[in-house]
């Protein structure tokens, strides 16, 4: 009965799970917004920027996009973050990474190369159980810092992820990544 009631508590709570290595934004020398973004990414960056949390933004590329095409799929999102007022001349381009460890890789290399020492990753709820672990490992020995900051999309419900068909797309499909992650890396 016990065992029956700690599966049913921890399957309504894997969403609550899955987000809670979200932290508050504190100052940093970058922000990157991982690729993949709907929209919601671009947004809570250029709010970020705006409150004077980092000087320059860091755009990583579309995963499943072929390589030569990824620039012109970051249009949009430089798009969005030009009209909240990110000035150009602030915006890197990551059109290199597939994934996500690749993404905290990749950063990590652009950090060293300037000298930056923090950066706030900005991504969707469901992925920062995920990213926790990921940046954990690229960044391990590098001196370097990271806080992973949530976005908030609209159609983000914790509360009943396994009602909403995208929230439980959401947390059903990170947790298939996470083990993947624990596998591969």
């Amino acid at each position: 009965m016990a065992l029956a009631a700690l599966s049913v508590f921890a399957v309504l709570n894997a969403a609550y799970f899955l987000q809670s290595p979200a932290t508050q934004a504190a100052p940093a020398d970058l922000l990157a917004v991982l690729g993949g973004d709907g929209g919601d990414r671009g947004l809570t960056a250029a709010n970020l920027y705006a409150s004077g949390m980092a000087p320059h933004l860091l755009l990583t590329g579309m995963e499943e996009s072929p390589p030569r095409v990824r620039r012109a799929l970051l249009h949009w999102r430089v798009q969005v973050l030009a009209d909240e007022g990110v000035p150009l001349k602030q915006i890197e381009f990551d059109v290199e990474s597939n994934n996500s460890m690749e993404e905290a890789l990749n950063t990590r290399r652009l950090m060293e190369a300037r000298g930056w020492h923090r950066v706030l990753v900005v991504s969707d709820p469901s992925h920062m159980r995920r990213l926790s672990w990921t940046w954990r490992r690229a960044f391990e020995g590098s001196g370097l810092a990271y806080s992973l900051v949530a976005s908030s999309p609209a159609d983000w419900k914790p509360d009943i992820w396994w009602r909403d068909e995208k929230s439980g797309a959401a947390v059903i499909m990170e947790c298939i990544k996470i083990a993947y992650y624990l596998a591969k890396y």
